[in-house]
């Protein structure tokens, strides 16, 4: 293995394996005269051939190789790969790379047809021979590789929508505006404007009959099919905003000449030349009266610019009430929703409400009847209930019990025998101490 010697800038990325000395060579090397020889090598190289092409055409951001050139490319260690011219005959036959001007000629064809004739029949009859003859030459001219062209196409068309800030006021650009927003995605000048071809062709923009310097294009929407052709209004519209850039740029232009003009004045009246500042300082009023009047010009502009935004947003705005109307009439209509259906509603539940209040007070009342008709002593003798409960009172009252009484009958009938406790002591009795309890003891 050694490192790579291609002719190649260090920043162009090279096919995997291009270090590998043993499978370079193999590459590099040409096809066998039949493919049902060897099919596998056959598919090897045309695999890894293609992918070659295409990864160097997207790197580079170009839509348009030439034939004669594409094996100098892949120039290795003083090699030049023989294998390519066949593997570019084959890519012609199946309609991946084709003619530029074959390309170009079809704007007046229709894409359906052109597509048909010039990309599968017309390559299908000298391709399909080519490849089989032993000593294949190299394709002439500039091929369009379609894969690589319609994603440049795609990322176009993507700059554009992302640039856009008012329908009304970004349905047309100059072809000039869009080329330089665009150059991040496509270096190459003839690339771009075979994309531009391609998104005319496939109906997503449409482009006035001008060179390409003073080309008007118009984008399809975003949420549209088909673009629409251009219209004298948004052609005005076009202009009314060049005028409006136009106009910037003559205001920033004279700032600096004012601030040019008064550092001279300064300069002529550190020298004494009076009449030089003078004059000086009148090419500087000059210059801000005429500020003064593009910004007015300039402002008229602006305010003309909102009113075409504010009428799409109106419109936007009545579009969506409409929509939004017709939803709720709908709404109302199936959910049988009306101003005679609902006082009818509200009427019933007012009298139903009015028949539950009447039955509440028909049962309240009810109740007050039943209270009034019904005793709970009826059958019972009312004498007989107070005089038992004045024997239950009597009794309660003749065993109670107070602490400390005196009554016999309250005590236990184990102490009733006992005699009752002196209030005080005997008269001439002696103290009992405790010094003398022994001795009381003991007698």
């Amino acid at each position: 293995m050694s490192s790579s010697a291609g002719a190649s800038s260090m920043d162009t990325p090279m096919p995997q394996g291009w270090d590998d000395d043993e499978r370079m060579s193999y590459l590099f090397s040409a096809f066998r005269e039949s493919r049902d020889v060897n099919p596998h090598d056959w598919d090897n190289k045309q695999s890894f051939w293609k992918s070659a092409i295409m990864q160097r055409c997207k790197h580079e951001k170009k839509g348009v190789i030439d034939g004669e050139r594409v094996a100098g490319m892949f120039k290795r260690k003083g090699r030049i790969p023989v294998a390519v011219n066949r593997v570019l005959v084959e890519m012609a036959r199946c309609g991946e790379i084709v003619r530029q001007t074959d390309f170009e000629s079809s704007v007046t064809a229709g894409w359906i047809s052109w597509g048909v004739n010039q990309v599968v029949y017309k390559p299908l009859g000298w391709a399909y021979g080519a490849i089989f003859k032993r000593n294949v030459q190299s394709l002439q001219g500039p091929f369009i590789v379609l894969e690589v062209l319609k994603e440049i196409a795609d990322a176009t068309l993507e700059c554009h929508h992302q640039s856009v800030n008012s329908d009304a006021l970004d349905r047309l650009v100059d072809y000039t505006t869009l080329r330089e927003s665009c150059r991040s995605t496509c270096v190459d000048d003839n690339t771009f404007r075979l994309a531009l071809l391609y998104l005319r062709k496939t109906k997503k923009i449409v482009v006035t009959d001008a060179p390409p310097e003073k080309q008007v294009i118009k984008f399809i929407g975003k949420n549209q099919t088909r673009v629409s052709q251009i219209t004298e209004t948004e052609i005005g519209i076009l202009r009314l905003k060049k005028t409006r850039v136009s106009l910037k740029q003559q205001i920033e232009q004279l700032i600096c000449d004012t601030n040019r003009l008064q550092e001279e004045t300064r300069q002529c009246l550190r020298k004494g030349l009076k009449s030089s500042a003078k004059s000086t300082l009148r090419r500087k009023k000059l210059a801000e009266k005429s500020i003064e009047r593009k910004e007015a010009t300039l402002d008229t502009l602006q305010e003309m610019m909102d009113r075409i935004q504010n009428a799409e947003t109106d419109q936007m705005t009545m579009e969506a009430y409409k929509s939004g109307a017709a939803a709720l009439k709908k709404t109302l209509a199936d959910t049988g929703l009306t101003a005679e259906s609902v006082d009818e509603t509200m009427s019933e539940v007012q009298e139903v409400m009015e028949m539950c209040s009447e039955i509440d007070d028909t049962i309240s009342q009810g109740n007050r009847d039943i209270d009034e008709t019904v005793s709970l002593d009826s059958g019972i003798d009312t004498d007989a209930l107070e005089a038992e409960l004045a024997d239950l009172l009597s009794n309660d009252e003749s065993t109670e019990h107070i602490p400390g009484t005196n009554d016999v009958t309250a005590r236990p009938s184990l102490l009733r025998d006992l005699p009752e406790v002196p209030d005080s002591e005997p008269i001439g009795s002696p103290d009992v101490t405790m010094e003398n309890t022994p001795t009381l003891l003991a007698s």
